[in-house]
């Protein structure tokens, strides 16, 4: 008996068509797939989002490149000095006789060609530096023109020393040192524009007034003093071919100061950034 019941439940499956062997079939693969698919859809997920990130990461690394390219110490200066002379400059529209913008003016203008001298490396920048000092100077006149400063004068020589102006400037600080003898730095920057034209002589008597005329380093003339009277006495201490080589580079050089002038820092609270941004 129980041989027959089986034998009828057999032919009962035998039996069944392909229609519904095929519904039954695709009802377990539904169920397969439902089963797979929520773990399918995190795959697929945290996969976007590791893409996404990755875009992300390389777009703001892209960016962060573009915007940290180095720029140039004269680009720098540009950036910074051209923001304050603008701002001054509108207050010197409004009041053109206000000694603290002009002094101001003056001292940006100088900074910031003395800065691109010190730093440019092309005709450009040269050109460029020249045009800053004559500003420079401009408003230097207009502050003397109401009062009287060894500081601004010292700072106006300066100005033609970083244009290569030798003559002008030797000519400004021998008048400044002649009427003010006892300012320290006046002497100082004396020796140096004759040391830059290679009259070692004369810039050594000019070293020594400065130390003499600022014995307590009021204007820091005296160490200035000694540290280029140190410097040269180091130069003169190499032997003697070294010796001819070096006056012979001086003499050809002359009173423009063209090789000193963007090497040589002036003694002057204008420069004190001269060294960097």
């Amino acid at each position: 008996m129980a041989q027959q019941n089986t034998k009828k439940s057999t032919n009962k499956a035998d039996n069944l068509g392909i229609g519904a062997k095929f519904v039954i079939a695709l009802f377990a693969l539904l169920m397969a797939f439902s089963l797979v698919l929520p773990m399918l859809s995190s795959v697929l997920s945290s996969t976007k989002s590791t893409s996404t990130s990755t875009d992300t990461t390389t777009d703001t690394s892209s960016e962060s490149a573009d915007d940290s390219e180095e720029k140039t110490e004269v680009e720098k200066a540009d950036d910074k000095y051209g923001a304050l002379v603008s701002s001054l400059e509108e207050k010197y529209a409004s009041d053109s006789t206000n000694l603290a913008t002009l002094l101001n003016l003056g001292k940006d203008y100088m900074a910031w060609g003395a800065y691109v001298r010190y730093y440019g490396s092309t005709d450009s920048d040269t050109t460029h530096a020249n045009e800053l000092l004559d500003k420079a100077v401009t408003y230097y006149d207009e502050y003397l023109a109401q009062r009287e400063s060894s500081a601004v004068r010292v700072d106006k020589a300066l100005c033609a020393y970083y244009q290569e102006d030798g003559t002008s400037a030797l000519n400004q600080l021998k008048a400044l040192t002649e009427s003010a003898p006892d300012y320290g730095p006046a002497w100082a920057n004396l020796g140096l524009v004759y040391e830059s034209s290679g009259d070692t002589d004369s810039a050594k008597e000019a070293y020594a007034k400065a130390e003499e005329a600022d014995p307590n380093d009021e204007y820091g003339a005296k160490t200035y003093a000694e540290q280029r009277l140190s410097s040269l006495d180091s130069s003169e201490s190499t032997d003697e071919s070294s010796s001819d080589s070096a006056t012979s580079t001086s003499t050809s050089t002359g009173s423009s100061t063209t090789s000193s002038s963007s090497t040589s820092q002036g003694l002057s609270d204008t420069l004190s950034e001269l060294n960097g941004l």
